[in-house]
């Protein structure tokens, strides 16, 4: 049972999850690589656009992916080499995400999937490690990561750290794993599909879409602050790995980050488990400490440290530090 096993890894073109724009999949039998695929895809039409910051992370541009194949091809791929076999991932609720929300785009119907997630057996297995991103617990196994935010490179990689695990806990199969680790194997639910509506004309025909987005005007601060406040914030993950240093704990951001904008903080607070706030409360646990293009403490600072003076505990961290409690560099 589950001795075969597929591990998995997404690039997306920007901060949407159904952006994707690459995939690296590596096939393990009984402890043993047994095949490879990787490939670029033209992400769906609705976000087709790449952000500067995604870029600068994985590298690949619009015109990379001109001739890609589209998603649906690259989807029935997936399905086809995976088999109906588990899927593996590193922070597994990004790639879950990728395969649920491309599919959601296109309108394609999905099968359920159950699947782990090595940043949630790291923690559980090798609880030493200064932190448990894929470079770091590769390291640690004796694996070589040559081209980390590569698809076909991350897959390989996390491939590697359920085989080290299966050595460490003796155990031949995946599902075996997960019960030697303490973990449980979970499952995205099939989906039957959805039409995708067409954007409407207005007054005449519509124009042909654009396979690249031009990017959207720049918005200035009270252009972000308007957006952020109207966005809802996410629940916390089922699937989040209840050990995990967010888990349970109700995260807020003060200022601007580099990495992301709030609402990606938002999203991945909540696929660690964590429950996102937009002000600080009796509520909040963290309070991660952005930049605010002004001199001295935000609002949200100095409210907290009020909190902190009553007794309350709040940590006050750092972009850095964020990045590290969600065991990442700027993308798992």
């Amino acid at each position: 049972m589950s001795r075969t096993w597929t591990a998995i890894d997404f690039e997306t073109a920007n901060n949407d999850r159904g952006s994707a724009c690459a995939v690296g999949l590596v096939r393990v039998r009984d402890g043993a690589v047994v095949d490879r695929y990787s490939t670029l895809i033209r992400p769906p039409r609705q976000v087709d656009f790449f952000s500067r910051h995604n870029t600068a992370v994985h590298g690949i541009t619009a015109a990379d992916v001109a001739d890609a194949p589209s998603w649906d091809r690259v989807h029935a791929r997936i399905v086809e080499f995976a088999d109906g076999s588990p899927l593996v991932a590193h922070n597994a609720a990004f790639d879950m995400g990728v395969l649920r929300q491309a599919c959601g785009h296109t309108g394609l119907s999905h099968p359920a999937w159950e699947y782990a997630c090595t940043l949630a057996l790291s923690r559980r297995t090798w609880g030493e490690l200064p932190d448990h991103k894929l470079p770091t617990v590769c390291a640690h196994i004796g694996h070589r990561v040559t081209h980390h935010h590569r698809a076909d490179a991350d897959a390989e990689a996390a491939a590697h750290i359920v085989i080290a695990a299966m050595e460490r806990y003796g155990t031949p199969s995946l599902a075996d794993l997960a019960r030697a680790a303490r973990l449980e194997l979970r499952r995205v639910e099939g989906s039957a599909g959805r039409t995708v509506p067409a954007p409407a004309a207005v007054g005449a025909a519509a124009a042909p879409p654009a396979l690249f987005a031009a990017p959207a005007a720049p918005e200035d601060r009270f252009g972000r602050w308007q957006r952020d406040a109207q966005t809802p914030l996410p629940e916390p993950s089922p699937d989040a790995d209840p050990t995990g240093p967010l888990y349970g704990r109700t995260v807020c951001v003060s200022g601007d980050l580099e990495s992301m904008d709030k609402p990606e903080v938002w999203r991945r607070v909540a696929e660690a488990g964590g429950r996102p706030a937009k002000n600080v409360t009796k509520k909040t646990d963290v309070l991660v400490l952005g930049g605010h293009g002004g001199a001295g403490k935000t609002a949200k600072h100095l409210r907290a440290e009020t909190y902190r003076e009553r007794g309350q505990r709040i940590d006050l961290v750092t972009e850095a530090e964020l990045l590290a409690l969600l065991g990442m560099t700027t993308r798992p």
